[in-house]
């Protein structure tokens, strides 16, 4: 069992949860490799900038579409598009 160093109190699976912002709002948390899944799609927690993004890396937006996971969908077709076109 963890404890903490100064208070010797139980480490709790809350106390890993409520280190990542709107935990609340994601679905499947690990909170040990700090990934989840928000409206169906993987997300990863970015540390360094002490936010959740998707695996594009694009910022979650938890109130809002992402404009960014769309536009990016969109240039992936494309290129899938243009791949399968050189191929034939």
């Amino acid at each position: 069992m963890w404890k903490f160093e100064d208070r010797r109190d139980p480490v709790e699976e809350a106390h890993f949860k409520a280190s990542f912002i709107d935990y609340r709002l994601v679905d499947n948390l690990n909170y040990l490799i700090g990934t989840a899944k928000f409206r169906e799609k993987e997300i990863k927690y970015d540390k360094r900038n002490n936010r959740w993004a998707y695996l594009n890396n694009c910022p979650v937006n938890f109130h809002t579409p992402s404009e960014c996971n769309t536009s990016v969908e969109k240039e992936d077709t494309v290129q899938v598009k243009e791949l399968l076109e050189t191929t034939k």
